[in-house]
């Protein structure tokens, strides 16, 4: 955000617009990115969504720190306290996303004020973790809790701690018609007890040279077969990246690690060969820094200004789209873009904490989100922004996949993609903690001996849960 002045307001909006593009395609070559200082309270330049769904360039809120107000001013304007815990990376900053959204909130709402328990990184969130853990299983704790302070797992969201939102958001209109699927953040089964206000997409590629003159593959173990049998040399999305995060990508696009759980049973086996070959791959293809193999499996992002096959084309040159193998097929892969949002279930203002869940998914709340917004109507005004953007200006070299073509490519993406399933979180980190030293070369560790200990950990936290 910049400093907002009523003179020259469209075209200091268009190179604020422009100039992020060039800062978001940087951080992508970068991989980094920088604070801003704590600054005094100042007009801020608002991109706002009116009702309507237009884009009005024209809105300059005046800033204040919500963090003032708290309880004592809800007290005053008899308003409802919710209490809202969160990590706040940039919480001196008043502009950081969570704090812009709690002063909007507190401003429009008649009956409901946002109350912020930050803290930072490091010890701080350790801290606050624990201290929400004990109070949530007292029957206690804020309303209103992000992942990064009460971490979501499977075993969590089957305990009742968290409210199952998903028969409040259908009342509230939130549907897969006006909202990517990326809302839904921590899903079990129909019920939803996550909300991502933004999310980012990624794609995968495969060199040319590995694939050949075959079709790209179309599951999981002929993407494997096709690895095992390439005998050139590579490393899998760069020679930094260690073998578990390769491993990651083989496993956690399906729920039962490709038939290697028996949920229902609660018995696992991981001694067939298609595991083995995970190993080994995730082995052969990790970065150590030393090699200098250029990677032959590449991942990109797929942005509202860039469609996946320009995306592709810019970062993975020479590649054929592959995907993340999902247990439904290949698709696209989301991340959250920013906090996801959970009711706790020991909350005594339930209507309160949904109004700002709601409030966040809103146009108004949408249109601070970082990231991509979950809500449509919002992307496709942004959207059109760029594409008046681009007409005015056809040789914007930050705009080349702005056109009605392009939307439709990107939409599409937007739509296929899907989170990674939570249910076997517990399992996958005892295969990465028992796999690490063989998958990074440590010493005479032996595959079978690192399958036995996961296949006997693994089988003993099943047998925990009969």
């Amino acid at each position: 955000m910049v400093k907002g002045k009523k003179s020259n307001k469209n075209q200091k909006n268009m190179t604020w617009k422009t100039g992020m593009l060039l800062v978001s395609i940087l951080l992508l070559f970068c991989g980094c990115g920088s604070r801003g200082e704590s600054q005094e309270t100042e007009d801020i330049e608002i991109f706002y969504h009116a009702d309507d769904g237009e884009f009005d360039r024209d809105v300059v809120l005046e800033w204040e720190d919500a963090s003032d107000e708290g309880a004592d001013s809800a007290k005053e304007s008899e308003k409802t306290v919710i209490t809202l815990a969160a990590v706040d990376g940039a919480k001196e900053n008043e502009t950081s996303y969570l704090t812009m959204l709690v002063t909007q909130f507190n401003r429009e709402n008649e009956k409901y004020q946002i109350e912020l328990r930050t803290c930072g990184y490091g010890e701080e969130l350790a801290t606050m973790r624990d201290r929400l853990s004990v109070e949530v299983g007292a029957g206690k704790g804020p309303d209103i809790m992000t992942d990064e302070v009460f971490p979501v797992s499977w075993e969590i969201m089957d305990s009742g701690a968290l409210v199952d939102l998903a028969p409040y958001l259908e009342q509230s209109d939130v549907t897969p018609e006006k909202y990517f699927p990326a809302y839904a953040g921590a899903v079990s089964g129909d019920r939803i007890y996550g909300i991502s206000n933004s999310f980012a997409v990624s794609g995968y590629s495969v060199d040319e040279e590995v694939l050949g003159d075959r079709e790209p593959p179309e599951n999981v173990e002929a993407f494997a077969d096709l690895l095992w049998e390439y005998t050139g040399k590579g490393s899998f999305l760069g020679e930094q990246v260690q073998g578990r995060y390769i491993l990651a990508y083989f496993l956690e696009g399906s729920e039962d690690l490709w038939g290697m759980i028996d949920w229902e049973k609660k018995t696992c086996d991981f001694t067939g060969p298609l595991f083995s070959r995970f190993l080994e791959i995730a082995r052969r293809y990790r970065g150590d820094g030393k090699k200098g193999y250029a990677p032959v499996v590449h991942n990109y992002a797929v942005m509202m200004t860039m469609t996946p096959t320009d995306s592709m084309a810019l970062f993975c040159p020479g590649s054929v789209p592959i995907g993340f193998y999902f247990d439904d097929g290949a698709h696209y892969q989301y991340s959250q873009g920013g906090s996801m949002l959970m009711i706790n279930a020991n909350t005594e203002h339930l209507e309160g904490a949904f109004a700002f869940i709601s409030y966040a998914l809103s146009k108004k709340g949408q249109n601070l989100a970082g990231g991509t917004p979950v809500n449509k109507e919002v992307w496709e005004s942004e959207y059109q922004y760029y594409l008046d953007l681009r007409e005015q200006d056809p040789d914007n070299p930050v705009l080349p996949s702005v056109t009605e073509e392009g939307r439709q490519e990107t939409l599409a993406a937007f739509e296929d993609a899907r989170y990674v399933s939570r249910r076997a979180e517990a399992i996958l980190n005892i295969i990465y903690e028992e796999a690490d030293g063989y998958l990074e070369g440590e010493g005479d560790v032996k595959l079978e001996d690192v399958i036995d200990k996961i296949q006997n950990r693994a089988q003993l936290y099943l047998d925990e849960r009969k």
